[in-house]
């Protein structure tokens, strides 16, 4: 249709226009908008006045020709003397019209009238190129075009040649085509041509048709596994069918309903990644749990699905609150954790209590959480302490420590108690008791046979003393009895104590003498029938030789702790001595009793019994740092025993005590101690005749020093290195200067299978008529390694040549 408009249009511009024309005559052109137009007007026979011609247009406004630097879309021009133009440069609707090109003869006006109509070219609207139909479904295809009249829609196969007409698989509509039970055969290229019948102009549209499916979710896969470790990397991937293929989008549904350690949503989403169908979370947290639900979709829709995750992470106690209660109600003591799996939870007590009247249970508070609930029936004194909870897992142990504090009335231990107090002493009365919350002190005093006005001068003396504990007794005089009454919010109590004036011990009557050796003599001392003051804590003796005794005052003293053997060493063999003795106690020392006497024994090696061991120099030191023992050689001793025991808090515990019997040594290696433990020592020298006094040492192990490596291991690494050392020297000798170790080795090797090689030539023949050469060059093929071998500095050297 365009070729027609174009020739119609040059035909137009061929042909002639009589110019200085006697008729009127009308022409009517219809053309594109936007197309160009011109026509020529030519006056063949000018009259005697000349050319007489002009342009009017659809308004009958003379047509100026185009002037310099005036724009205009319709304007006139000379071709020559005898041709007159009107162009117009675009060509619209608005200008559309009548155009007259009109000139005068003989006082006559004619016109040559063009009637210019400016059209649409036809045009498709609301057609894609590409258009998706969705398998199994009946789909429309759209194709809808504008033009001067109602456009003429042809449908055509996908060849472009045939025309689709309706049947039973295609129909036509004012919106498209309609395609029934779409395929994937219905896929493929269309051809929709719109065509205008008024101008015979037709515009052709080519459709890409897809068929296309909804998308279906085939799988959703959590790697490493949806059940994951918190703190590490955890991936989600989408795996659906579809076409065209889909796009996804993700959505979390949280687990648990409210968010665990004060995190929340959606602010854990800031270590997510997503990448099309797989989603990546990093550093995975327990608030990372939950249903992902992914969605995958399309232009022909969508479909979703979900995985369910779960987090397993450490038990966290999250309840450990600690209690007070008053004793003798009922108090529970609650430990709650969280964790996954499921932690279990357990109270450990720091001390001991009686198990009676007590209950415990556990339940699950939620699919995460879980509480130990330990139920008193009812709570004493007992219970007050530290209870460890421990939440657990395969994961981890967690530890908090919950105080049960048990407020109660004071409770005096003894309810009596008898004190003593003397000249010169103050004496300190306690009034200590269990109490909680801590007991206020009262102090009475009721004198022996005091009279009134005496009480109360006393009375006034213990005025500013009434609730002091230990009430301090600083005058003699206030013998008598005193009670201390504690009191706090939850009750009170009583307690007696009688202060007497006490007196130093008695004399001692008894002693008797259980062992008597060559040098030494064992007593058994029996103290004063009766002590009128506080009790008996040494006794004391004074002894000397016969000889000496009434020539001087001064005498050998010695002093025994009541618990310990009443035993005298270093006499001298067969020797007569005087001895007394006195009782001790807090007071003072006792009168002496009277004197004895006893003789030692003969000296004889089987008479005598042990010496008490005497130590080494700084013993204490060397068996803290050195672990070892040593004491002083003896004579006359057979064995030693060493009794070894711990000592925590100032205390020996008798309990774990070790015992060894050794042969007579002077030193002993002291194995199996703890670092940073106290210990207490003795060693007792034995013979056929008995034992020795023990001699005894206190020391403290101190802590290990931790050592990353062992003194052995160090020697090692320090011989490796410096073997080491000396191979990279020899090493760089080798390369520099061919010397050292290495050098020499294959030098050596090297030189033995060359003499090898020649004198085996020799013995052959070979080198009879092949006498070596002056200065280089035998070489021996060995695979793909050639050897050189200088004469002159007796030297082979090898490189690598190819097979």
């Amino acid at each position: 249709m365009e070729k027609l408009v174009f020739v119609a249009l040059i035909c137009v511009i061929l042909s002639e226009s009589n110019a200085c024309f006697t008729s009127n005559h009308a022409h009517f052109t219809r053309m594109r908008i936007g197309s160009r137009f011109y026509q020529e007007c030519r006056c063949d026979e000018p009259g005697s006045e000349g050319v007489n011609l002009k342009w009017l247009d659809s308004h009958n406004q003379e047509i100026q020709p185009l002037r310099p630097g005036i724009e205009s879309n319709v304007y006139s021009e000379w071709v020559d003397e005898d041709t007159y133009r009107l162009f117009i440069s675009n060509l619209g609707r608005s200008i559309s019209g009548d155009y007259k090109c009109v000139t005068n003869h003989n006082g006559q006006t004619y016109a040559l009238t063009y009637n210019v109509e400016a059209y649409d070219r036809p045009y498709f609207i609301n057609t894609n190129e590409t258009q998706y139909v969705v398998s199994g479904k009946n789909v429309t295809i759209f194709c809808e075009a504008r033009s001067e009249t109602d456009p003429l829609i042809i449908w055509y196969k996908q060849d472009g040649l045939t025309k689709i007409k309706d049947d039973d698989k295609y129909e036509t509509s004012p919106e498209g085509l309609i395609i029934k039970e779409v395929t994937n055969d219905d896929k493929g290229l269309y051809k929709c041509a719109a065509s205008d019948l008024k101008t015979g102009e037709e515009i052709i549209r080519d459709i890409l048709v897809e068929v296309i499916s909804v998308p279906e979710i085939t799988e959703i896969v959590a790697s490493p596994d949806s059940n994951v470790v918190a703190g590490g990397i955890l991936e989600i991937v989408c795996m659906a069918t579809g076409s065209p293929h889909p796009e996804y989008v993700w959505r979390k549904i949280p687990k648990y309903p409210l968010s665990i350690r004060n995190a929340s949503f959606p602010s854990q989403l800031s270590h997510w990644k997503q990448e099309a169908n797989k989603i990546t979370i990093y550093d995975v947290n327990e608030n990372d749990a939950g249903a992902y639900e992914c969605t995958a979709s399309n232009v022909a829709g969508s479909s979703s699905g979900s995985v369910n995750i779960d987090v397993y992470f450490m038990p966290e106690i999250i309840k450990y609150d600690s209690v007070v209660a008053i004793e003798g109600s009922t108090v529970q003591i609650v430990c709650g954790a969280q964790g996954l799996p499921i932690p279990q939870i357990s109270l450990n007590y720091l001390g001991e209590y009686n198990e009676r009247g007590l209950g415990w249970d556990m339940k699950n508070v939620s699919e995460i959480e879980a509480e130990f609930y330990l139920t008193f029936f009812p709570v004493n004194r007992s219970h007050e302490g530290v209870y460890i909870c421990n939440a657990s897992n395969f994961l981890y142990t967690d530890q908090k420590e919950i105080n049960l504090t048990v407020l109660y009335a004071p409770k005096f231990g003894k309810p009596f108690e008898h004190a003593w107090g003397w000249s010169g002493h103050n004496t300190n009365l306690s009034c200590d008791n269990e109490s909680n919350p801590p007991a206020n002190i009262t102090w009475m005093y009721q004198g022996n046979d005091l009279s009134e006005e005496e009480q109360t001068e006393i009375n006034n003396i213990m005025a500013d003393k009434m609730h002091n504990n230990p009430l301090i007794i600083e005058n003699i005089s206030l013998y008598g009895t005193y009670q201390c009454v504690a009191h706090n919010e939850f009750g009170e109590d009583k307690k007696v104590i009688a202060l007497r004036q006490g007196f130093i011990p008695g004399a001692i009557n008894n002693v008797t003498i259980t062992n008597l050796t060559s040098t030494s003599v064992t007593f058994s001392i029996n103290g004063p029938e009766f002590v009128n003051g506080p009790k008996l804590k040494a006794y004391k003796a004074e002894y000397d030789e016969v000889e000496n005794y009434n020539i001087t005052d001064i005498h050998i003293n010695r002093t025994w702790s009541i618990d310990r053997p009443f035993r005298l060493d270093r006499l001298r063999p067969s020797t007569v001595y005087y001895i007394k003795f006195a009782a001790i106690n807090d007071v003072g020392d006792g009168p002496w009793s009277e004197v004895y006497d006893f003789a030692t024994l003969e000296k004889t090696n089987f008479r005598s019994v042990p010496l008490e061991p005497v130590w080494e120099a700084d013993v204490e030191e060397a068996a803290a740092f050195e672990r070892k023992l040593k004491w002083k050689q003896e004579e006359l001793v057979d064995s030693y025993n060493i009794r070894l025991c711990p000592m925590y808090n100032g205390i020996i515990e008798e309990e774990i005590c070790k015992d060894k019997t050794i042969e007579s040594a002077a030193e002993y290696e002291l194995n199996e101690l703890d670092s940073n433990t106290t210990y207490y020592l003795e060693l007792v020298a034995h013979n056929s005749n008995g034992s020795s006094t023990p001699a005894h040492i206190m020391f403290t192990v101190p802590a290990k020093e931790e050592s990353l490596l062992s003194a052995g291991a160090l020697i090692g690494i320090s011989i490796v290195i410096v073997f080491l050392c000396l191979v990279l020297l020899d090493v760089l000798l080798l390369l520099w200067r061919r010397q050292g170790i290495i050098a020499h080795c294959c030098h050596k090797k090297k030189k033995n299978k060359r003499e090898v090689s020649l004198n085996s030539r020799d013995r052959k023949g070979l080198l009879r008529d092949n006498p070596e050469p002056t200065d280089v060059q035998k070489r021996a093929s060995n695979g793909h390694r050639e050897y050189e071998y200088n004469k002159t500095t007796g030297v082979i050297t090898g490189k690598h040549s190819a097979v």
